[in-house]
């Protein structure tokens, strides 16, 4: 990294560089989750609504007021908006989907280059053995090409990789958990968020389900996955989440996964996450993309949890010269 790259500048106990990757997540809806000092902290910002009822409404005007906001505090290019994740097909549901389209207008208009998506193809658990994947998974990328066709912007949609239960237990969206989910998406304006936490989860899972056969039988795909088996299909990935998980979701013991957690709290080693991180930072860094640390807080509004992210993260790449 170069000299103007390695020049750093002081906030508090915070230590930033001028290509500063990191960011964190909002709530859209509320203004006061998007503080203006976060500005002079993090380098990237996601603007994240959760529910088809934050599509509505007085809901969705705040929302693009609040995006506004983030674009004038961060600038368009550093800014990136994630599309609901609850109740929200594209598939089924016209007005979903249109909103889909306003939002990729809207996105570029404000200069916003990645919106993040979930396929949203959501069943209970039970129901999911009776499902074909790869029909599911065509459906599902035919609707979005047509979605990008109809919104004729260049914004990037960026697909999420997600872990092969739902945090309670009693359902999945099962249409992009692996890499090779991944392999054969061929569409203009189309790329990958990758999830670590997420995809932590799902080689945390299959570990255990393969001396589980009960387990195994329940879950809606299985196959064998190692934790940096992310790095075959890294040229497809634009968008980074990061952040980890304390347990998995299991029906048989009714364990609730947990989400959002620093990975000192992890399950997983913490030296996985660190090995992940190194390698993640040094894309993000040569191809400009964001890290964006989602870190759930016991207040949004005066954040302590992803601040201790951002440090553990500084630290990290800082021991291999990055900083």
């Amino acid at each position: 990294m170069g000299e103007k790259d390695g020049e750093q500048r002081k906030n508090g106990d915070i230590t930033m560089t001028a290509n500063n990757v990191f960011g964190f997540s909002f709530y859209a809806i509320y203004d006061n989750q998007l503080q203006s000092r976060y500005k002079d902290i993090f380098g990237k910002v996601e603007a994240t609504i959760f529910n088809r009822e934050d599509l509505m409404g007085a809901a969705w005007d705040s929302v693009w007021t609040n995006t506004r906001h983030a674009v004038e505090l961060f600038g368009g290019n550093n800014t990136s908006f994630h599309f609901p994740v609850n109740n929200s097909n594209i598939v089924t549901d016209p007005f979903v989907r249109s909103r889909l389209i306003e939002t990729l207008k809207r996105s570029e208009e404000l200069g916003i280059p990645h919106v993040v998506i979930h396929a949203n193809q959501l069943y209970l658990l039970e129901e999911c053995k009776h499902q074909n994947l790869t029909e599911l998974r065509s459906g599902f990328l035919d609707c979005l090409q047509e979605v990008i066709y109809q919104a004729g912007s260049n914004v990037l949609v960026c697909l999420e990789n997600l872990p092969p239960i739902g945090n309670l237990y009693d359902d999945a969206d099962p249409v992009f958990i692996f890499t090779e989910d991944f392999q054969e998406i061929d569409i203009r304006n189309v790329g990958i968020t990758w999830d670590i936490c997420h995809y932590f989860n799902t080689v945390y899972t299959m570990h255990y389900a393969s001396n589980d056969p009960v387990f195994r039988d329940m879950l809606p795909s299985y196959q064998p996955c190692d934790y940096m088996d992310f790095t075959r299909i890294i040229n497809k990935i634009k968008h980074w989440h990061f952040s980890a998980f304390d347990q998995m979701a299991n029906p048989l013991t009714e364990t609730i996964c947990r989400e959002g957690v620093l990975p000192v709290e992890s399950c997983v080693e913490e030296s996985m996450y660190q090995k992940a991180l190194r390698l993640i930072y040094e894309d993000a860094v040569k191809n400009d993309k964001a890290i964006i640390f989602e870190i759930a807080e016991k207040d949004y509004t005066h954040r302590y949890y992803v601040l201790q992210m951002l440090e553990w993260a500084q630290k990290v790449v800082k021991e291999h010269s990055f900083l």
